[in-house]
């Protein structure tokens, strides 16, 4: 029988995307263990970072020279997170990058590599190596390869079936794993209730407040969910595709629609503030910010995009009072949750059965280079979810709402993974 009592540590990444897929993992780890894992215990962190919250930068293997170079900068961390540790965890976890599309694949190698070869270095047993949400890659030192379907294309399902050992470490998922669930929605439903009561005397917040109130009161909802940029530009979140959103905003909002815009990490802060200052202007639609916001000039330099700075950083330090309101807003019924197609969250609303739309009308994402985006539309609608242009049309001439759609629950992978997890250790 395998031996449950192991722990598991991931590489730390700013990325929050990839943070709920490693929570994700943790969580369903520790549901089929019985391990609990502390929040100190999960990430390896740079040494001068000592939470995940704090992480800016990426760890990624282009930045540095050669391998050995590399790990002067990997084995320290290692060093401090192995300070306290009285037993080495025996399963390591990184998240791939889909953003970094030509460096990922050698970034997620390169840290696997780096863990074994610190475990051998100093005779601390077999260390188990698992990639998640990674495209097909010949990796070295990943020894159980997370692919969800979409991210599969036909060359590589040809390969997969060809190549064995390929195989024998994929496991081939459909959507990714995350830590979102109807449990989450309901507990931060509450809290916002609370947060929504104590707001209501602060005077920078009664305009936000009273908008929030009408929107829960109203019987149909709609929130909309931002994508945005990347690194290259193989994706194109312009203006032109905000304001598109925001018509549609406003045309629900006329149908008697509680609409909530919110945006996010990659949401550039252009969009942000055109969002913003237009949502401003409207008595029913509300925007709420959840990005990051500067703290210092560093946070300002154009290479820290994910961070917020601009003319609004005062307005959305009083927002924060409130937190990010997403999941909470969707804990109401007939709700309908929109994704723009280069965004993942499809997945996790789909998932935790929540009714959703993907809107992929406006945005340009390259086929070529992110045709994990366009295979993840087709995967989801109609089943699992709806366009969001059809969902409108249809909204008008036949009055459809939320409550009519009706979607099939797309199943979690999460057991999945876990088992498979144990399954392997019982084999090392």
């Amino acid at each position: 029988m395998t031996d449950l009592n192991f722990t598991v540590f991931a590489l730390g990444t700013p990325n929050v995307g990839e943070q709920h897929q490693i929570y994700g993992a943790f969580e369903a780890l520790s549901e089929l263990t019985g391990n609990q894992y502390a929040e100190k215990d999960m990430f390896l962190l740079p040494t001068d970072v000592d939470m995940i919250n704090d992480l800016k930068e990426q760890l990624s293997y282009s930045k540095f020279k050669n391998y050995e170079q590399y790990k002067k900068t990997v084995y320290p961390m290692l060093d401090k997170y192995f300070a306290d540790k009285k037993e080495p965890p025996r399963v390591f976890i990184t998240a791939y990058t889909q953003a970094r599309n030509k460096q990922a694949f050698k970034d997620v190698d390169t840290i696997c590599r780096c863990v074994k070869d610190y475990y051998r270095e100093h005779n601390m047993g077999k260390i188990l190596t698992s990639v998640l949400t990674s495209r097909l890659h010949p990796y070295r030192y990943v020894d159980l390869i997370n692919i969800p379907k979409h991210l599969l294309t036909l060359s590589s399902r040809i390969r997969l079936l060809q190549n064995t050992k390929l195989k024998k470490r994929s496991l081939v998922t459909v959507g990714t794993l995350n830590n979102f669930n109807q449990h989450k929605i309901r507990k931060q439903k509450k809290e916002l209730i609370k947060k929504l009561e104590k707001c209501q005397q602060e005077p920078a917040l009664q305009t936000l407040v009273t908008k929030l109130e009408n929107f829960i009161a109203a019987p149909k909802k709609i929130v909309i969910c931002l994508g945005g940029r990347v690194e290259g530009n193989e994706i194109d979140f312009s203006i032109n595709f905000a304001q598109k959103l925001f018509h549609d905003a406003q045309k629900m909002s006329k149908q008697g629609y509680g609409v909530v815009i919110i945006n996010g990490p990659r949401t550039p802060n252009n969009i942000t503030d055109y969002i913003y200052e237009q949502c401003a202007k409207e008595e029913k639609i509300v925007f709420q910010n959840c990005k990051r916001l500067a703290q210092t000039e560093e946070d300002r330099l154009p290479k820290n995009w994910r961070i917020y700075s601009g003319p609004h950083e005062k307005e959305f330090q009083q927002m924060e009072k409130l937190g990010n309101i997403y999941p909470a807003i969707l804990g109401y019924d007939n709700t309908l949750v929109v994704h723009t197609m280069d965004s993942y969250a499809s997945c996790e609303t789909a998932n935790a059965g929540i009714n959703t739309a993907i809107c992929s009308k406006g945005i340009y994402v390259d086929p070529t280079i992110r045709y994990d985006c366009h295979n993840l539309v087709k995967l989801l609608c109609p089943r699992y979810a709806i366009d969001w242009d059809n969902f409108i049309e249809l909204s008008q001439s036949m009055k459809i709402e939320p409550k009519d759609l009706r979607p099939h629950i797309l199943s979690s992978p999460l057991r999945v993974f876990a088992e498979t997890i144990v399954s392997r250790l019982s084999e090392m």
